[in-house]
C-alpha cells in the first residue's frame, strides 16, 4: 500500500493524499501551454490532457527536489495554485524517513512555473501548517517510490 498518493481528480484538481490525510488543490495556473503573464487573463479552463501532461512536469521537479535534500533538510512541495495562495506538502528528512505536513504559504499560483521549481521548494517563506496539525511520517525512499508510481499511473 502507497503512504502518498498524488493524481488529478474528476474535478480537475491535484488531490494528493498522504497517509491517512488527503488534501485537494486547484490546478487553472498548471496550465503549461501558456506564459504565467497569459494564463492569468485565460477565460477557458486547462484541457485535461495539458493538465495531465502538467502534473506529469511537477511530479518531476518534486522528484528532482525530493532526490537533492540532504539528512536534516527541509523542503516544500506545491499542489495547489490558486489567486492569493498555494497549498504545499513539506517534507523533512531524518535519515531514512520523511515527515509530511500539509499547509500554506503566501505564494500566487499563476507565479509558480510547474515544469521548473528551480529553488522554490526550498525557499518558501510564510508556510503555515494545517490545523490540527497532522504528521505523516513514511520512509524517505517509499516516498520516492511512491511518487514514481504516480507519475507512472498519470496517462500520456
Amino acid at each position: 500500500m502507497r503512504t502518498v498518493t498524488v493524481r488529478l481528480n474528476s474535478s480537475n484538481q491535484i488531490e494528493v493524499r498522504c497517509g491517512t490525510e488527503s488534501r485537494c488543490g486547484e490546478c487553472h495556473y498548471l496550465d503549461t501551454s501558456t506564459s504565467p503573464e497569459n494564463s492569468c487573463t485565460s477565460i477557458a479552463e486547462p484541457s485535461r490532457q495539458l493538465l495531465e501532461s502538467a502534473l506529469r512536469s511537477l511530479l518531476r521537479e518534486w522528484q528532482r527536489a525530493l532526490q537533492s535534500l540532504a539528512d536534516g533538510g527541509l523542503i516544500w512541495l506545491p499542489f495547489d495554485f490558486s489567486d492569493e495562495s498555494t497549498r504545499w506538502l513539506a517534507v523533512q528528512r531524518t535519515g531514512d524517513e520523511a515527515a509530511l505536513v500539509f499547509g500554506w504559504a503566501p505564494v500566487e499560483g499563476w507565479a509558480i512555473n510547474p515544469t521548473n521549481l528551480g529553488d522554490l521548494p526550498r525557499s518558501i517563506t510564510g508556510f503555515v501548517p494545517d490545523e490540527p496539525l497532522v504528521v505523516e511520517v513514511c520512509g524517505f525512499n517509499a516516498l520516492l517510490e511512491d511518487l514514481e508510481a504516480a507519475l507512472v499511473r498519470q496517462p500520456g
